[in-house]
């Protein structure tokens, strides 16, 4: 591709828009996963429309699918920029304002210019866009924020040298996610579809390790889930701060964004506290540099001189925060025993604040999977975990509603399996006469032929098995065979019979959303799909729309006949089911990919958490007055978008009332959608610890009490990944529970 405008491309006239530009942000979880491609599809379809559109910038990385996807799009040249003795492309800011079209594709928001240009970041050369009153369509991975920055190095053990503040992401006008698969992706590598034939396998063993996959994905849903419900104007807990004490050093920034994560989930404000003393005049980089995280992350920063535990207590009560973060000490002896007397003190003194003692990281091998001899072969786990994963298997395309283009999804990927070879058969698909569904069956074998049952979207299970395709394409799976069975009733006979399945689903047919949602929908479906059955489902990747755009296809009759369009914005494509559907998906979507995830840790032995799903270890003693606690700690769970398991530890035998409140606490964990375990150890501290790292708990919560004093100093001592919360005093934990 050379960077000039396409030959015969017809001149638009130009059109000054008035007012702000809108951000569309196609947001990935990994390099590969089709975010500029599907950027790239997106400009043709306006193009189409009328919509006058340029690519500011557009990165192929030398894939022959992305050059051939930019197709005929005008291209404005690049800027040629010197540095250290090589001319480098740079997008040319001051070339696309003047063109000022009304759309403009500016790839990898989280770029940084080569220096001397206008702008050291791509992000604001996007900024000066927008401001400009052009529309702006980019793309980003979710590593690149600033906030989990630290979290996708610990996970993949590789830095992130590119970031952008989270606030640009919040201040987007619309986000699309661009699912795919660790599995898919994985494959796409091997086809040489991301790099270049003599970086595959070094990529496969390295950041492209099925964990790596998983674990980044499951970060990416989980935020977008957190983006759309606050967009959708969910209803919210009242708002909870967060102070950060840290030490102004090289190593504080990962307690610094630890904060903010917090106080994002929690919807309040943070706040970065550095204390100076005569004892750290040579951390003034490191205090620099903290405060310049803290502004990238829209946290608020204070310096204060004396003694640390006397500034962090008397901040904490001046800004009447509700949480408190302070980071293990690392060192033994006297620093070690300093640091536990400043725990001490901000328990005793701050009764009504959390306090969290954020976990140092494992130092013995094994702990992170950062360690070279730790990695695991790129193609042995995949194998494991699916065994005959090139012959069988259930691939899965889930729409939040009907029009996401699950179907298209499903198609297009059996068009390029039959092109590569594969001997592959449409076994139920409906259009409904819809164009582009009818273009993507193109060639495609249809089972039984023309005007088979197939056709209808009607499996012939009995036909299906005789022809033992390698792929068989199954076009909603809550619709049925010829005999009048569930589909799902016949998925795992076809796949002992060896085939790989592609389906498609959509969320309005499963029974928890039935049931959750009722009447909003519409009429009942005729056939549910149970959620267990997505235990079963191999590969399950969301086909993602942003609901604006899913009104359109409904009002130029893409979904449903014009005349129905009416009826169906009124119900189920109203926009506050459509966010709420579209919320939902994500979360049902990062469960299933945390169910994998562990399986991934448990196979590889990993017992270091990592903090993607919260899960959350509330100790439970035998006395009286822990029912608020654990009806405060499911709150606290549900908030961070995770689960509560609550454990007690039998010591000596215990007396009747005892084992009274022990069934009542453990009915009311029951109740909260928690788990309640009893241990049998004489050592507390020492039997929470290896349970803790048993089911991965990413924090304890213990409570305050001097008679438990001991067994906290000792978690903090025993405990390595896993954050301690000391929560604050009953009735202020009980209240927050009641505003949840």
């Amino acid at each position: 591709m050379t960077d000039t405008i396409a030959a015969g491309a017809v001149p638009v006239p130009v059109t000054t828009k008035v007012g702000r530009g809108q951000l569309r942000v196609f947001l990935g979880a990994t390099p590969g996963s089709g975010k500029t491609f599907a950027m790239l599809r997106e400009a043709h379809d306006r193009r189409s429309q009328g919509e006058d559109v340029v690519v500011g910038y557009v990165e192929t990385h030398g894939r022959k699918l992305t050059e051939q996807a930019i197709g005929n799009l005008e291209v404005v040249p690049r800027l040629q920029v010197e540095y250290h003795g090589r001319l480098m492309d740079e997008m040319d800011l001051d070339a696309v304002l003047a063109r000022h079209p009304q759309v403009t594709l500016v790839d990898e928001l989280a770029h940084t210019n080569v220096p001397g240009v206008r702008h050291a970041k791509r992000y604001e050369d996007v900024e000066e866009i927008l401001a400009a009153g052009i529309d702006v369509i980019t793309t980003v991975n979710v590593q690149h924020l600033e906030s989990v920055k630290d979290l996708a190095e610990h996970i993949t053990g590789i830095p992130v040298r590119e970031t952008l503040p989270d606030s640009v992401l919040d201040n987007a006008d619309e986000i699309q996610f661009i699912d795919i698969s660790p599995e898919a992706l994985r494959k796409r590598m091997r086809h040489g579809n991301i790099y270049a034939p003599e970086k595959i396998d070094t990529a496969l063993a390295n950041f492209f390790r099925p964990g790596n996959l998983a674990a980044l994905r499951e970060i990416a849903l989980r935020l977008v889930a957190q983006t759309v419900g606050r967009a959708r104007g969910a209803i919210r807990p009242s708002p909870q701060s967060v102070l950060v004490a840290v030490s102004g050093s090289q190593s504080s920034g990962t307690l610094i964004r630890r904060a903010s994560r917090l106080a994002r989930r929690f919807g309040g404000f943070c706040t970065v506290l550095v204390v100076r003393s005569r004892n750290d005049a040579g951390t003034e980089p490191g205090r620099t540099k903290s405060q310049q995280l803290a502004e990238l992350l829209q946290c608020g920063f204070l310096e204060r001189e004396g003694k640390v535990v006397d500034n962090v207590i008397a901040v904490a009560q001046e800004l009447g925060v509700q949480h408190v973060v302070v980071g293990q000490s690392s060192h033994p002896g006297v620093r070690s025993r300093l640091h536990r007397g400043l725990v001490d003190r901000l328990i005793s003194e701050l009764p009504d604040v959390s306090v969290h003692v954020i976990a140092r990281p494992a130092l013995q091998r094994g702990g992170t999977l950062t360690n070279s001899d730790q990695r695991p072969d790129s193609d042995t786990l995949l194998r494991a975990l699916h065994a005959s994963a090139s012959r069988s298997g259930l691939r899965v395309y889930l729409g939040y509603a009907r029009g996401c283009g699950t179907t298209v999804a499903m198609l297009d990927e059996a068009n390029r399996r039959h092109q590569r070879g594969t001997d592959v058969v449409v076994a139920a698909v409906k259009t409904d006469g819809r164009s582009r569904c009818e273009l993507a069956v193109g060639d495609l074998e249809m089972l039984g032929g023309p005007n088979s049952p197939a056709r209808d979207g009607v499996v012939d299970v009995d036909a299906l098995l005789r022809r033992n395709p390698e792929v068989a394409c199954l076009d909603d799976l809550a619709g049925v065979d010829t005999k009048g069975r569930p589909i799902t009733e016949s998925v795992p006979l076809l796949l002992r019979a060896g085939m790989m399945l592609i389906a498609t689903l959509h969320l309005t047919d499963l029974r928890s959303t039935v049931e959750g949602m009722g009447a909003m929908l519409g009429p009942r479906p005729e056939h549910i799909v149970e959620d267990e059955f997505l235990d079963d489902v191999t590969e399950l990747e969301i086909v993602d729309i942003t609901p604006s755009l899913l009104d359109e296809r409904l009002r130029r009759g893409e979904i449903v006949p014009a005349s129905e369009a009416a009826q169906a914005r009124a119900r189920a494509f109203r926009p506050e089911v459509l966010a709420s559907l579209r919320e939902l998906a994500f979360r049902i979507l990062a469960e299933h990919t945390d169910r994998r995830l562990v399986a991934y840790m448990r196979d590889r032995g990993i017992e270091a958490p990592w903090e993607v799903k919260p899960r959350v270890m509330l100790c439970v003693p035998p006395r009286p007055g822990m029912d608020d606690v654990i009806a405060s700690t499911a709150a606290l769970a549900a908030r961070l978008d995770g689960k509560m398991t609550a454990v007690t530890v039998r010591d000596r035998k215990r007396s009747e009332q005892e084992m009274q409140l022990l069934g009542t606490y453990a009915a009311l964990t029951h109740q909260a959608d928690g788990t309640f375990v009893t241990l049998y150890e004489n050592d507390p501290a020492s039997a929470l610890t290896h349970y803790a790292r048993k089911i991965l708990a990413t924090e304890i919560v213990v409570t305050r009490g001097r008679g438990r004093r001991g067994t906290l100093r000792r978690l903090i001592q025993l405990l390595t990944d896993v954050d301690i919360h000391v929560l604050a005093t009953p009735h202020k934990e009980a209240a927050r529970a009641e505003r949840s």
